[in-house]
């Protein structure tokens, strides 16, 4: 069996006469644990591979090539080098160590890339860098993977792309002259916030759904205040690498809507619904639900009925008496002059407010 030090070292070439011609198909016995692939499967990927298997290299009678790494390691950088992608969730600590002592540079630079640029770690750079100078800027900053890992930068990779940063939400209930109005605000770190005004707490719960928030359980009776992943667009350089998550395919969409809101409302004295506030893609005409923040009154034969067919079971809100001001929110902001079959808005004293999981991914 040959064993495989530092390609450099020459190691084991006692002459011509010892050598065999190397075969197109080769056994890596990695750690214990045997591998079969091609030798052109390891010098396209592998600087390391490159100089081992450069020219004659087989001892005679030898069938297979000891290498001492992390067999476990090794199977999911092979599988990197066979299809030319690999997912993040498997580039732990071991498999960049690996990787940076085997030389896959694509796979390392791509690394340095999605960290330092993605990510928002490390120094400021300018959109027109290139790889080289990216690459460069986390060597001069960490001092490579290895450094990196020593010091703890790098052993968070996996779960990185879910930490890149937040992003904050809230939705203002203000009363004004016996009114409820509700204000959606989304803000950011840099540049302007960005709000609308004249929505329902329905509205306003879905249209910033659709842009990636969620509830946060610091609310209070006057501001709901939400949260969101700070998605980060990958660049084509990284992405070529790196089989994308769910959270990288939702970072592309511009809806990112996970989750919906509806409003049950009930008549006075009544135990039966009489209407839903609706996502407008439930309307009589199939409205396409670009603008979330506004919603669409329904009548469903049975509202139970059409509740769990469509998803909506778990209970966010109920209210009712002196509270159901704030749900109603200027009488449901815009949805006073509409008929709700014969049923006065001013009727409606209680509501309950049901959320569905969308699956759009």
């Amino acid at each position: 069996m040959a064993s495989a030090g530092n390609p450099q070292d020459g190691a084991g070439q006692s002459g011509p006469s010892a050598k065999r011609p190397r075969s197109s198909h080769l056994t890596l016995n990695v750690g214990g644990e045997r591998f079969v692939t091609s030798a052109s499967t390891l010098t396209s990927n592998s600087h390391y591979f490159t100089a081992l298997l450069s020219g004659d290299w087989v001892e005679s009678g030898d069938e297979e090539l000891y290498i001492d790494q992390d067999p476990a390691a090794f199977k999911v950088l092979l599988g990197y080098m066979r299809r030319g992608l690999i997912k993040v969730d498997d580039v732990d600590e071991d498999v960049l160590l690996l990787a940076e002592y085997l030389g896959t540079e694509r796979l390392i630079s791509a690394v340095k890339v999605r960290w330092l640029v993605n990510l928002g770690r490390g120094p400021y750079l300018a959109d027109d860098c290139s790889d080289e100078e990216i690459v460069a800027a986390f060597d001069e900053e960490y001092g490579g993977v290895s450094s990196a890992i020593t010091a703890g930068l790098l052993q968070y990779f996996r779960k990185a792309n879910d930490r890149v940063g937040k992003e904050y939400a809230e939705i203002d209930m203000r009363v004004t002259n016996g009114a409820v109005h509700c204000t959606a605000i989304q803000r950011f770190q840099g540049r302007d916030s960005i709000f609308t005004e004249g929505c329902s707490l329905v509205g306003a719960m879905n249209g910033l759904r659709a842009r990636g928030y969620d509830s946060q359980p610091s609310s209070t009776t006057s501001h709901l205040h939400l949260i969101r992943r700070q998605y980060a667009m990958l660049l084509p350089r990284a992405e070529s690498v790196f089989i994308p998550s769910e959270n990288d395919i939702m970072a592309k969409k511009k809806d990112k809507t996970k989750t919906q809101v509806a409003a049950v409302l009930f008549a006075e004295d009544s135990q039966e619904p009489v209407a839903v506030l609706a996502p407008t893609e439930f309307g009589s005409d199939g409205g396409t639900g670009s603008d979330h923040f506004n919603l669409t009154v329904i009548k469903p034969v049975c509202i139970h009925t059409w509740r769990k067919i469509n998803g909506f079971d778990n209970l966010l809100i109920a209210n009712e008496g002196e509270n159901f001001a704030v749900l109603k929110a200027t009488y449901f902001a815009g949805i006073e002059d509409m008929d709700i079959e014969g049923v006065a808005i001013d009727e409606i004293s209680m509501a309950r407010v049901y959320s569905r999981i969308v699956r759009r991914i």
